[in-house]
């Protein structure tokens, strides 16, 4: 597991960690959004991954008139180093992960940090809206759960990840997530590097390890869709290469949990089966290898045939 440097501070309610790159145009929201939040005891730790756009004048910007935000600069590392190196400084009771191009409403972290107190929770989840960047901007996603998840309920992490796979409403995001830190020192190991989709280690790692989890019916999280962001990219090799990779890891963990055998099969089926359908667009080279790649990995086989159909023969 993960050994964070930094030891818990208690008069630090909340760690926020936000990796920058080039988001100079939407980051001066996104910190408003956070700089601004009604709970006050913050810290907000800013990761520079290696931005050539105005974002590190930005971030100096907020740093001189806040003395709450700190920050690091690191080479382009992607993502998940960043938010690794941003766990490494905080101190916080609670962390949470925002993204740099994206809107927090303002009373969000008071809000979660008082049921998560209150209910003695491992983590809270919120919902989401989208706001697209521009008319042209491709992608509809749909974070919503009231109405779905009993709101009432304190959660056991597995039967959460149960009832939300069965429902087509598991979100594989950390911006959905409000996390106590002392239980991620305790099960979290760190976001891989140098992938996409590493989002996913982290939400099924704490939902697996979770005993205590609460739900807020709000769309706190403005999630922003921008025509250059991962988001919005075509499915290619990287996503395949960035999926198996983590569905490799999350499998491994059976060794260890003999328990968790049923949901990680359950996890496995879900996306696999959703990834080889969005893979019918690629090219026959690249479909090729993405075969080639899941045989090797022992994966195919939790893909269903008319998925695969789909895949070979749908353009």
């Amino acid at each position: 597991m993960m050994n964070n440097c930094s030891d818990i501070n208690p008069s630090i309610k909340v760690s926020v960690i936000i990796p920058v790159y080039n988001t100079a145009t939407y980051l001066h929201s996104a910190l408003d959004s956070i700089c601004n939040q009604t709970l006050k005891d913050l810290e907000i730790i800013l990761i520079n991954d290696g931005s050539t756009d105005n974002s590190q004048y930005i971030i100096e910007k907020y740093a001189r008139k806040d003395n709450r935000i700190k920050y690091l600069i690191q080479p382009n590392q992607r993502q998940g180093v960043a938010r690794n190196n941003g766990l490494q400084l905080a101190t916080g009771q609670y962390i949470y992960f925002m993204d740099s191009d994206d809107i927090l409403d303002i009373d969000a972290l008071r809000q979660c940090y008082e049921m998560c107190e209150r209910k003695e929770l491992d983590f809270v989840t919120f919902d989401a809206k989208t706001i697209h960047e521009t008319s042209t901007s491709s992608g509809t996603f749909n974070y919503c759960r009231k109405g779905k998840i009993d709101e009432q309920k304190i959660w056991d992490g597995i039967e959460l990840m149960h009832y939300e796979l069965e429902h087509e409403i598991f979100y594989v995001v950390p911006w959905l997530c409000f996390t106590k830190h002392s239980f991620l020192k305790q099960y979290f190991g760190g976001f891989p590097s140098g992938i996409i989709h590493e989002d996913t280690i982290f939400v099924v790692q704490i939902m697996l390890n979770a005993h205590r989890v609460g739900y807020i019916p709000q769309p706190f999280f403005k999630r922003r869709v921008r025509n250059s962001s991962t988001m919005a990219a075509s499915f290619s090799m990287h996503n395949i290469e960035g999926y198996t990779l983590v569905c490799t890891q999350i499998r491994s963990w059976t060794q260890q949990h003999v328990e968790w055998s049923a949901i990680i099969d359950l996890y496995l089926r879900k996306t696999l089966n959703s990834v080889i359908w969005l893979g019918h667009k690629m090219k026959t080279l690249e479909k090729i290898e993405t075969y080639c790649r899941l045989q090797r990995l022992h994966l195919s086989q939790y893909v269903k045939l008319k998925n695969w159909l789909v895949f070979w023969l749908k353009n």
